[in-house]
Order: structure tokens, then sequence, then C-alpha cells
């Protein structure tokens, strides 16, 4: 019986350490630290909605899901609202360009000062610029706008992330 409690016990703290582990580390951190997985059909959903909007040519605007999992909830984020660091999930932003062409940021993951990360969709190709040693930009409306070639996902999508706050 002794024995029993005891390796219970044991595998209860080894549970509870690598929980903390994961959790309130660095480890825990740089695991977190992605867009997420890339739900082509859900975040497809999330770029009709915002072409329904009626976003004229040059025109730039700020949305956000009030649940990123439902592409319906996609509302105008009201002038001067300002998020809390970490609380940036949801986040969309659109651009039309003069010649009709759509591109689109969705924020899926705000880690705080730990960085911000998302899906950036495009209409036309985007081409990176370089930053810095390894990193590049891409041209998108708001400032998750980092990316590497190989966060690039097909002609219209890239991963995005921006991690200097």
């Amino acid at each position: 019986m002794n024995r029993t409690l005891l390796a219970v016990g044991i595998v209860v703290l080894l549970a509870v350490g690598v929980y903390l582990l994961v959790t309130f580390t660095p480890v825990g951190i740089w695991s977190q630290q992605n867009a997420g997985p890339f739900d082509r059909e859900r975040f497809m959903e999330i770029v009709a909605h915002v072409r329904l909007m009626g976003i004229a040519p040059n025109e730039e605007k700020e949305l956000q899901l009030a649940d990123v999992s439902k592409p319906d909830s996609l509302r105008a984020l009201a002038p001067n609202t300002t998020l809390a660091r970490g609380q940036g999930a949801g986040r969309v932003w659109a651009r039309v360009s003069a010649d009709g062409k759509l591109t689109v940021v969705i924020e899926t993951r705000d880690l705080g000062h730990a960085g911000e990360y998302g899906f950036a969709y495009s209409d036309a190709p985007l081409s990176p610029k370089p930053f810095g040693k390894d990193w590049f930009t891409i041209d998108v409306p708001g400032h998750l706008n980092i990316v590497l070639p190989e966060m690039k996902i097909d002609e219209y999508w890239w991963r995005v992330l921006y991690n200097l706050g």
C-alpha cells in the first residue's frame, strides 16, 4: 500500500512538474510561438467576409473577430480602439489596392512580449524584402509582417509574425 501511494505521488509530482515547465518557462513559451494550425477553409471564409465589407480601393480597415473560430463574427473595430497586450488574437487587417487586389492579415495568437502570430492572404503575390540578417518583411496591412522564406504556404498565403514589441 505504501509503495503504491509513493508511486502515485511521484507520478503526480512529475506530471505537475512537466505542466509547469511547458506552461510557465521559456520552453513553454517557445512551443507556443507560432500561428497555430493553418485552417484554409476557415481563413478563406474570413477573407470572403472581408470582401463583403466593400472596402474601397486604397482603403485599409482594422477589424475584429468576436470569436476567432467563427468567421461570421467579423466586425469593424471601433476607431482608436486599444487592445491590451496579449489580447490581439482575432484582429484582422484588410487593404484593397488601387487595382482592386485584397490583402488580409488574421492574428491567431498574441503572446504579448513573446510575439504575435497569424496568417496573411493576398490576391497578388507578395515579395519579401530583406529585414536584418535572416528575416524578411512583406507589404501587408497591420504590423504582423515579418517572415522567413519557409513561412510561405502557397501563392496566396504566408505565416506572419511580429516579435519586436
